[in-house]
């Protein structure tokens, strides 16, 4: 169905859920504590010891979301071997079939188990229309490379995979498994898991100190798919950052990342955008879509301005619509 903004009269009850949502996100704020492993899980979240007790809850969580939109995905593992982290990084069938995103830090690991095929599909579509545009730019095709849930290592004891990640041609290495943090990280979960998916955004920021620009968060439940943006703040920012100068920021066409490096202690997230596609309370009726378009810079992608014939991405209501499209 094309989208609409919201209507008075048939869609106030779920204008009323978008609204709320984006009262609640125009404050969001990340600086310190800085994130652990632990921070903002679920409250239902489960330990694994081992293997074989991982692959068990891994299949018991599958199994929940065959019925349910919405629960646990995190199984903290506790114990880590270097055998182990070995597995759980390099084999894709580690957990019998059950796909996942991995993250550790020392004895310490963090599983995300992608709960439902819908999941993979959002972040495939979001990550398509990224690429169609920039491929009708006319950029060569060895210039745009995503490197999927590549394994990024912070030093030699910790280290996070994304859902999906784009790396700009200026830190393409050879081997590939050498080159630098991407530009672009998306992250996608149910709607439980917000809390933990953005201090995943923090830490991608203070992992790669700054050279990540843009964080796509994107998280779901039964009526409402939601989009975020979240971005570092410059550093000549206020401290703490208020509400004003957010505003300021997001009201920037384009609002551009820093484009240099910043060390974690120093940096300020925010929320630079959110675009909300909620299911339509009355049948037959379109989705009600929120805070479109979504903008993203060039040179914040690409890692370089554009050229003639190159220009910034926008994703607009029916991008979103269309992506949202099987999971709601």
């Amino acid at each position: 169905m094309p989208p609409v903004i919201a209507d008075p009269q048939s869609t106030h009850s779920s204008r009323t859920v978008v609204s709320r949502r984006r009262t609640q996100i125009s404050l969001n704020v990340m600086s310190d504590p800085a994130p652990t492993l632990m921070s903002d899980l679920p409250q239902d979240y489960v330990i694994s010891f081992s293997l074989r007790s991982l692959r068990h809850e891994a299949r018991r969580i599958i199994e929940w979301f065959q019925d349910h939109t919405d629960g646990n995905q995190w199984i903290v593992v506790i114990g880590l071997t270097s055998r182990l982290i070995e597995t759980l990084t390099t084999g894709r069938n580690a957990l019998n079939g059950v796909p996942y995103r991995f993250q550790w830090e020392d004895t310490t690991g963090l599983i995300k188990v992608v709960p439902r095929g819908e999941h993979e599909i959002a972040t495939s579509q979001f990550t398509t229309v990224i690429h169609d545009e920039l491929k009708a730019m006319g950029l060569p095709r060895k210039e745009v490379v995503w490197v999927g849930s590549k394994t990024y290592r912070s030093g030699t004891s910790s280290g996070k995979e994304a859902d999906n990640s784009y790396l700009p041609p200026s830190r393409h290495t050879r081997p590939i498994e050498n080159a630098g943090y991407p530009s672009l990280v998306i992250e996608t979960g149910v709607s439980e898991s917000l809390g933990r998916l953005r201090q995943d955004a923090r830490k991608w920021f203070a992992d790669s100190a700054g050279d990540v620009r843009i964080i796509i968060l994107i998280h779901a439940s039964e009526n409402i798919v939601c989009f975020e943006q979240w971005q570092l703040a410059p550093s000549t920012a206020p401290r703490p950052l208020n509400k004003r100068y957010i505003d300021t920021l997001r009201a920037e066409t384009p609002n551009i990342p820093p484009l240099t490096g910043q060390p974690a202690q120093l940096q300020q997230v925010y929320c630079a955008n959110q675009v909300d596609v909620t299911r339509n309370s009355v049948p037959g009726m379109p989705n009600v879509i929120d805070g479109a378009p979504m903008v993203l810079p060039f040179i914040a992608i690409h890692d370089r301005p554009p050229g003639p014939g190159e220009w910034d991405i926008v994703i607009g209501q029916q991008e979103f619509d269309d992506i949202a499209d099987l999971l709601l």
